[in-house]
């Protein structure tokens, strides 16, 4: 029987429940829904269990019937939005994402009621979030995150992943915390002061790992070799997952570092630094146009 994948490389990672919410709701009439591989579809189907069973939600569990039915789909991100606290930036998705369902009216009526009443409680949600955050101060909380991220990284909660794969795993964290709110509603000053902090200990730990210089470059295998651990296929699954967003010519890099049943991206540099590739990875993961896109 397999572990249950919140027991294993799920365990460290306060994003899984964020990005697998929003996935529900962004699958609905979704044209950037391409086709997944089946071991990624198994692993989808594998973590919906375990979330369905953590949040006691089993009588949920029907992964064929969930596709097909975009009600079902937001009565239940409804429910884990209620029981696990998704965050600022993925109740800022679902809402915006339901609005235009809502509008494009492809619906009967009852579903479109649905998409709005379902939408406005999300936003609202996200609201009182935003101004929480503001109230205990943006930069304040955004250096407590990251504190608190690469902590974990240097104890080594992030190590059943390839070298690349930890620091890609962070900045999702990151993304998806406290740390990526405050890059969103900061100035543009205190935003572009949160990203040099954050490519510069990106590129200081990411070099750490490798004992080596941030310049110093290395052929990329080095860089994405998966170590050997119990259960290796989970974590190159969850890592392929968390990085389902990625598009092999938008994020070459992350793309690369991500999806290793394919072949690496054009862009991918093959002799890199870890300078390269943490300032490579923190640029497409926080570029502008990625901020409120899942794929």
């Amino acid at each position: 029987m397999n572990t249950p994948l919140l027991d294993g490389p799920a365990r460290p990672l306060e994003s899984v429940h964020a990005k697998f919410i929003v996935e529900l709701v962004l699958g609905i009439d979704n044209p950037r829904q391409t086709a997944i591989a089946p071991q990624q579809l198994r692993f989808r189907e594998r973590l919906m269990n375990d979330i369905m069973a953590q949040a006691q939600l089993r009588s949920w569990s029907m992964v064929d019937a969930l596709s097909e039915n975009p009600a079902m789909r937001v009565g239940l991100a409804d429910k884990l939005a209620s029981t696990l606290d998704p965050g600022y930036l993925a109740l800022t998705k679902m809402g915006h994402h339901l609005h235009i369902l809502q509008q494009k009216g492809n619906e009967t009526p009852g579903v479109l009621q649905l998409y709005a009443t379902t939408g406005e409680r999300f936003l609202r949600r996200a609201e009182h979030k935003q101004r929480a955050l503001s109230r205990r101060g943006l930069m304040v909380q955004a250096g407590e995150h990251s504190e608190q991220v690469f902590t974990r990284w240097h104890a080594g909660s992030y190590s059943g992943w390839s070298l690349a794969g930890r620091c890609f795993v962070a900045l999702e964290e990151l993304r998806w915390g406290a740390f990526g709110d405050a890059c969103r509603l900061a100035t543009g000053e205190a935003k572009a002061l949160l990203m040099d902090n954050l490519r510069a200990t990106a590129t200081q730990y990411l070099a750490q790992s490798i004992n080596a210089a941030p310049a110093t470059r290395h052929f990329y295998h080095q860089w994405l070799s998966t170590p050997v651990t119990p259960a290796p296929m989970d974590h190159k699954e969850m890592l392929c997952w968390l990085g389902s967003a990625c598009d092999s010519e938008r994020h070459p890099v992350s793309w690369s570092v991500t999806q290793t049943w394919q072949t690496i991206a054009l862009g991918m540099p093959r002799l890199c630094s870890a300078m390269r590739l943490a300032v490579a990875m923190v640029d497409e993961i926080f570029q502008e146009e990625n901020f409120f896109t899942v794929a």
